[in-house]
């Protein structure tokens, strides 16, 4: 998301879409994958949002992409 349109709901309406499909196609959860908080500001401000949606932290992998980038997992049930 580009940041200028960052706070505008533009997000919070991409997911409930994305949520709804993932519903009527039988899933019974979402995850999402993002760098691990307190990394760089910029993805603090992600994981806050997917916070925000009801996503809950599940795993950390420290090595998933690379040392500097620690995948965070959240998921939520759908």
């Amino acid at each position: 998301m580009l940041k200028e349109c960052h706070r505008a709901g533009i997000g919070k309406k991409l997911f409930e879409k994305a949520r709804e499909i993932a519903r009527s196609e039988g899933f019974s959860f979402m995850q999402v994958k993002t760098v691990k908080m307190g990394v760089y500001e910029d993805y603090d401000k992600t994981n806050l949002f997917y916070q925000a949606l009801g996503f809950n932290e599940l795993e950390v992998f420290p090595l998933l992409w690379d040392e500097a980038n620690p995948c965070q997992v959240y998921i939520m049930s759908i």
